[in-house]
């Protein structure tokens, strides 16, 4: 537990104990008037003493309000009430025990009286026999019944305001979605989702709103959402107007998408997307997409990473699904929690690929940062009668990557039978553990429960379809357990990579520095301004790669042609150089990284002056101009640059530059028009030529317009009208909807065009086809 939910804690706790002494203290004098008689507070007719009793209670409740049901759509918590119904039962009691005589019962009229006080009749009681007038009882009226009737009535109008929140939920909802000044949206959730909901709603800002979007909320997982904190919003997913027009869109700072269907996912982003495009200026938003399938989803990271048909500059994309997610719990499970140096997956399904992916991820995460007490992570043996099949697939993975052949996996390419195993095990030596896959029929069902029972030391992991995913069930064989195929996110883990790799960064920073301020605490204990700031430096990092120095984070199929170990040592700007940046492009994302540095902590409150984490003053709080002119600030705010992106290198993601030369190749006709006229591109759209400009026809019959100099000095005359292209220009494959400011008029590119630049930063797209028709790669 946080110190500071400690504090909150022992905070509530002694308040509650000053409550209770309050409460016992008025109930004794009201049972006997003479108890305390020398004090003031408790004194008939005090205004004071109810008001201090009032004012320390409704603070209690607030208190307990704010944590237990802090940020929830729900309403009052139960305990509020209950409490305030309690008091106002013992006060009651206490105050009515003296109303007796020979026709009414002393117990049995107390306890009528507190019942009718409980109820809401407040009004003053009486008793009498039909020979004598009725008088009122108690008489004088005690400070506890003033304090029981005030509390009645707050249980009442408590309770029904929980009522009517519950009856008017969904209104409730909308105004707060409405008011709502950043928002984290979920579309699409089902029962596998709650435990992803539950992560989501833990990484939330004080200021952030959890909104789930679905179209069914009579459902128990959007309950448990709304226990989590989320507001709902109902849409109908099969008329994709009513997702767009939810209002919420211009205020969006997280997205994720998280229905089953990946391909519904996909469909509900681009309708996202076209929205956002009007309403939304903001880059680089976190999106999290589900898609199950473990190399679907490394396929579709790749090409947000500007791949096949380019990235979409508006997200910071990353894929989640239950095949990784139960890869990384069981991975979690055997390496944090007991010592084996081999680890046998038995069994063929995607859950075999995500588990060496997970793997392959965790080796690149410790040689990055390894923590003092860690253990060295163990090997892994496929079993399986394809696991030789499976492991040339992961290696061809990791290859189409950009990484390097993975090391520590090995394949045993025989069905996972007892005899197999014991063979298996015998021969290796060491400590082993097992992990048996879903859906392989050549699994025995009984096989987990006959290897813990041979090896009770042994951790088993047997697949279970029954089993409940987020429950530590108890072994009852040797160390066997069960699991299921689920989103159930480890508890204290980052659930995207962009948020692990924030962790790890700031975390291995902290290692290497000797200040002890809020800032350099492990991430658990980070406070959220920090931890925020930590996600927004990758994300920023991810953006201006692209944006500002022109580089892809698509860099499957190539070889790192820098080593982080070289680049140690060098300074910040020559650091730059050798990642591919030159020295505009440099100072560009500096400059970029600083301002978004500094509106980020100004927003916060933070001012320029000295260092202090406390008075929230920093001393690199200064304007661009003056970090340019002072070279300390200069190389600093490069050096911060340069720092992550070896970072992110030292994690797996490399970027590298996103144009690349190609050699024009080809023969043409062409003819020089004295007057301007329009041409039809292939996409449909009217172009616009002037006067002097060439009218250019290729083999393939598709023409366009070329202006006077350009041509000339990107064509060779061969004869009459025949012209060779000439020339060595820069292509990168166009961004999804990407719009290419052309010479002749903006032309938006198709899905896997090239976009091209020539020797004078003209711009134009070129088809897929007829690219690779015109243009030579350049090697070298």
């Amino acid at each position: 537990m946080s110190g500071t939910a400690t504090v909150s804690r022992v905070g509530r706790v002694a308040l509650a104990v000053v409550t209770v002494l309050m409460v016992g203290f008025l109930a004794l004098r009201a049972l006997s008037p003479t108890f305390g008689a020398g004090l003031w507070f408790g004194r008939t007719g005090s205004s004071q003493t109810v008001a201090i009793v009032a004012a320390v209670v409704a603070v209690l409740a607030v208190w307990t309000y704010r944590a237990r049901n802090a940020g929830r759509a729900g309403g009052v918590p139960v305990a509020i009430i209950g409490g305030l119904g309690l008091m106002s039962l013992v006060l009651g009691f206490s105050s009515y025990w003296p109303c007796y005589d020979a026709q009414h019962p002393k117990l049995f009229t107390a306890l009528t009286f507190t019942g009718a006080l409980v109820k809401g009749t407040i009004g003053d009681q009486s008793i009498g026999n039909p020979s004598q007038p009725a008088h009122l009882c108690p008489i004088p009226t005690p400070v506890a019944l003033d304090v029981a009737r005030l509390s009645a009535q707050a249980a009442i109008f408590l309770g029904l305001a929980s009522v009517a929140v519950a009856l008017f939920r969904s209104q409730t909802d909308r105004i707060h979605i409405r008011l709502a000044r950043s928002v984290t949206a979920v579309v699409g959730i089902d029962e596998d989702t709650p435990s992803m909901i539950a992560a989501i709603a833990k990484s939330l800002g004080r200021r952030d709103t959890l909104v789930v979007i679905t179209a069914i909320p009579e459902r128990a997982c959007v309950y448990e959402a709304r226990n989590h904190g989320a507001r709902i919003a109902t849409v109908d997913f099969a008329a994709p107007a009513t997702l767009a027009a939810l209002s919420l869109w211009r205020k969006i700072d997280r997205l994720y998408l998280l229905s089953a269907d990946p391909s519904e996912n996909l469909q509900r982003l681009g309708v996202i997307t076209e929205r956002l495009s009007v309403v939304g200026r903001k880059n680089r938003l976190p999106l999290i997409v589900r898609i199950d399938d473990p190399w679907q989803a490394e396929v579709w990271r790749a090409q947000q990473f500007g791949g096949s048909g380019g990235s979409d500059h508006r997200w910071v994309a990353d894929a989640v699904g239950k095949y990784e997610v139960t890869a990384r719990r069981l991975l979690d499970a055997v390496i944090n929690t007991t010592t084996v140096d081999r680890i046998m997956v038995c069994g063929a399904s995607p859950l075999t690929l995500a588990v060496c992916a997970d793997m392959a991820q965790r080796r690149r995460e410790r040689d990055y940062y390894t923590a003092p007490d860690q253990a060295p992570l163990p090997s892994l043996t496929l079993v399986a009668k394809g696991a030789e099949e499976y492991l040339h697939d992961h290696e061809f993975h990791q290859q189409q990557l950009g990484f390097a052949s993975p090391a520590g996996v090995d394949a045993v390419p025989e069905a996972p039978g007892m005899s197999t195993l014991l063979r298996l095990i015998g021969a290796h030596g060491g400590a082993a553990a097992v992990i048996l896959v879903d859906s392989d029929s050549s699994i025995d069902s009984t096989i987990g429960t006959r290897l813990a029972a041979r090896f009770p030391e042994m951790p088993v992991y047997a697949w279970d379809p029954a089993a409940r995913a987020s429950e530590d069930r108890v072994p009852i064989v040797g160390r066997l357990r069960t699991y299921r195929l689920a989103l159930d996110v480890p508890e204290g883990q980052a659930h995207d990579a962009w948020e692990r790799a924030a962790m790890l960064i700031h975390t291995n920073w902290v290692k290497d520095t000797e200040h002890n301020t809020p800032a350099t605490r492990l991430w658990p204990q980070l406070d959220e301004f920090y931890r925020e700031s930590n996600r927004r430096l990758v994300r920023n990092i991810l953006w201006m790669a692209e944006e500002k120095g022109e580089h892809t984070w698509s860099s499957g199929g190539t070889t790192a042609d820098v080593s982080v170990a070289e680049l140690r040592g060098l300074a910040p700007l020559d650091q730059m150089k050798r990642l591919g940046f030159d020295r505009a492009a440099a100072l560009a994302m500096a400059r970029a990284e600083h301002e978004d540095w500094c509106r980020y902590y100004r927003a916060a409150g933070w001012r320029p002056g000295e260092r202090s984490d406390e008075r929230k003053t920093h001393n690199k709080l200064v304007g661009w101009a003056v970090t340019e002119a002072d070279p300390v600030l200069l190389d600093a705010a490069v050096g911060s640059v340069a720092a992550a992106l070896l970072e992110l290198r030292e994690l797996g993601y490399r970027s590298r530059p996103a144009w690349e030369s190609f050699r024009r190749t080809g023969m043409v006709t062409a003819e020089k028009r004295e007057t301007a006229w329009t041409w039809t591109a292939r996409s449909g759209q009217t172009m616009h030529a002037g006067a002097g400009d060439w009218a250019v026809q290729d083999a393939g019959g598709d023409s366009w317009s070329v202006r006077d100099d350009i041509f000339r000095a990107s064509y060779q005359h061969v004869g009459e009208n025949r012209w060779r292209r000439t020339g060595v220009v820069s292509a990168r494959p166009a961004r999804i909807g990407e719009i290419v400011p052309t010479a002749e008029g903006p032309l938006q590119a198709a899905p896997g065009d090239w976009v091209v630049k020539g020797t004078r930063g003209e711009l134009w797209p070129v088809p897929a086809d007829r690219f690779a028709q015109r243009y030579e790669r350049v090697d070298g």
